[in-house]
């Protein structure tokens, strides 16, 4: 498992190094270019700046290739429910799924939520020495409080075990938490000691990533 990891992690970094740094880097060198023509030479300037368009584009496309090269198969063909359920599957933890999601979400959010839910998951069957986990998504987006702050997606994770947890105490949940800040996305953690613990996320659908996104 571990060898697999790191051989994954080279071809992530490679891919990166070979592809979309390497074009962002010809952007940034032609974007300077364009700047500094645009008062001496506006039409070379001008087509400077359509090449920097292309390249953009080429970068993006190539961004999006990576991130389908790491997400799940499951994730990207079937949705955030599915993916959860196949995450429930393989955890050695009685996990329950209740999905009350009308459709697909946006990509980002599908992804940093299934990426949260993992942790969680993980953390679960590492620390807490649960025997069953709960896991509700949901998309809130009724009634006052929810019409206030737009749609969001609400995730549940419930766990049976001895509580007590702390995210100063590991980088697990300070990772998940850093995760959602990105959209604009919270955690909201209740572990007494004894248990259980819950783990509440929310994160926006009108997503940073892109800004145009909604559920």
């Amino acid at each position: 498992m571990l060898d697999r990891q790191a051989a994954e992690l080279r071809r992530i970094e490679r891919d990166l190094h070979d592809g979309a740094q390497a074009r962002l880097v010809a952007l940034g060198m032609r974007l300077d270019s364009a700047t500094r023509l645009l008062e001496v030479d506006p039409p070379t300037a001008r087509a400077a700046l359509l090449e920097v368009r292309e390249l953009s584009g080429r970068a993006l496309e190539d961004l999006r290739g990576l991130v389908r090269g790491i997400q799940p198969p499951v994730l990207i063909d079937r949705g955030l429910g599915d993916a959860v359920r196949s995450l429930a599957l393989d955890s050695f933890l009685d996990v329950d799924v209740e999905v009350r999601l009308a459709g697909r979400l946006p990509a980002a959010v599908e992804s940093a939520a299934y990426f949260a839910v993992n942790e969680l998951l993980a953390n679960a069957a590492k620390h807490s020495a649960a025997g069953r986990v709960d896991i509700r998504l949901a998309h809130e987006d009724e009634g006052e409080e929810a019409g206030a702050r737009g749609p969001r997606l609400r995730v549940t994770v419930t766990d049976d075990g001895r509580g007590g947890a702390d995210p100063s105490r590991g980088t697990g949940l300070l990772g998940v938490r850093e995760r959602l800040a990105t959209f604009d996305g919270s955690l909201v953690l209740h572990s007494p000691q004894g248990g259980p613990t819950t783990v509440i996320l929310e994160i926006p659908c009108a997503s940073s990533l892109p800004k145009t996104s909604s559920c």
